[in-house]
């Protein structure tokens, strides 16, 4: 499983989630969108015309992609099976 956190450095939320995927042992890759014009490029073509942040894509074993705008706890604690 892969998750991939799109953020802006300002973000409360998103740091809030980063807290709580350290807290509960899930890996993740954070990129952040307004220091690299890459990282914005590439989140704009995976966002699926969602612009807020966090935005996570969780792949799991299969190649399934989940992808989640904003910290819902409820259904990164599905998506996660927690």
């Amino acid at each position: 499983m892969t998750i991939t956190i799109y953020s802006i450095a300002s973000c409360a939320a998103c740091h809030e989630l980063t807290k709580w995927l350290d807290k509960n042992n899930k890996p993740y890759q954070k990129k952040i969108t307004d220091e690299d014009p890459a990282v914005m490029d590439e989140f704009m073509q995976v966002n699926d015309g969602m612009i807020g942040v966090p935005f996570t894509i969780i792949k799991d074993d299969s190649g399934t992609e989940t992808k989640i705008s904003g910290f819902d706890l409820a259904t990164f604690k599905a998506v996660l099976g927690l």
